[in-house]
């Protein structure tokens, strides 16, 4: 009986332990940004992060959790490259029209996951 509950008790610490891989492979700066979204109250930062391919390099799309505010594209290394969506007109600061017609969508990169 003793060697079942301590084998029942390591696999349960084994699991509880278990590294979150939502974000794994994700750079450092984005993981940064991920937390400090994290430690605001829901909505004060970013509520999602998207990857897309845009003239042959994977981009970064970062929606705010507030209205009218624009959606940041930024590269690998989170430097912001220009907003292509969001505002009050919902089309960014049109500085780069082409976006939603050239960019292809990879994948959902973090969804904050409180509700």
């Amino acid at each position: 009986m003793f060697k079942y509950f301590a084998f029942s008790a390591a696999l349960l610490i084994f699991i509880s332990c278990k590294k979150d891989e939502s974000t794994s492979g994700i750079a450092p700066c984005m993981q940064a940004q991920i937390d400090s979204s994290l430690a605001k109250p829901r909505g004060h930062m970013y509520l999602k992060i998207d990857a897309y391919k845009y003239q042959g390099k994977d981009v970064y799309l970062y929606y705010p959790g507030w209205g009218d505010a624009y959606n940041e594209l930024k590269d690998e290394n989170c430097m912001y490259l220009f907003a292509p969506s969001g505002g009050f007109s919902g089309s960014g600061d049109g500085t780069h029209p082409d976006f939603r017609n050239e960019a292809i969508f990879i994948s959902t990169i973090w969804v904050d996951p409180r509700p």
